[in-house]
């Protein structure tokens, strides 16, 4: 180090990666539990109230913010993302796509075959958690 303490220096900006409607985020490989979200997942998390500076980012923490299980309960909870059941339907509907998104990227070289069942198993592990 040049200085010791370390000088403090101009703030710089907080960057976020550009997201979907759902704020999910765009780049990279979107693997089915993004591309077939039930939720929106971010690599980051601000402090909340009281627990540090609110526009700091806190230790790089990702959050899940699982959508609604249904119209209304999104309605009432004025959540603009669509639910659950708006998007897919139904249970057998959801791990489908599922499926379709893990076999795309499996032809692409992305995953393994190997990988695919145990993706289709913690997507109804998932499924299952939220809709109960």
């Amino acid at each position: 180090m040049s200085f010791q303490p370390p000088r403090v220096g101009a703030p710089f900006p907080i960057l976020v990666p550009e997201v979907d409607a759902d704020g999910n985020e765009l780049a990279g490989i979107r693997l089915p539990e993004v591309a077939v979200p039930l939720a929106t997942y971010t690599g980051w998390n601000l402090f909340g109230p009281g627990k540090g500076p609110p526009t700091e980012i806190c230790s790089f923490r990702g959050s899940y913010i699982p959508f609604a299980r249904s119209k209304q309960e999104r309605l009432e909870a004025g959540d603009p993302r669509p639910s659950i059941q708006e998007r897919y339907g139904s249970r057998d509907e959801y791990l489908g796509r599922v499926v379709a998104v893990a076999l795309k990227l499996m032809d692409e070289g992305y995953l393994l075959s190997q990988d695919v069942p145990r993706i289709l198993e913690i997507a109804a592990q998932r499924w299952d958690y939220l809709m109960r």
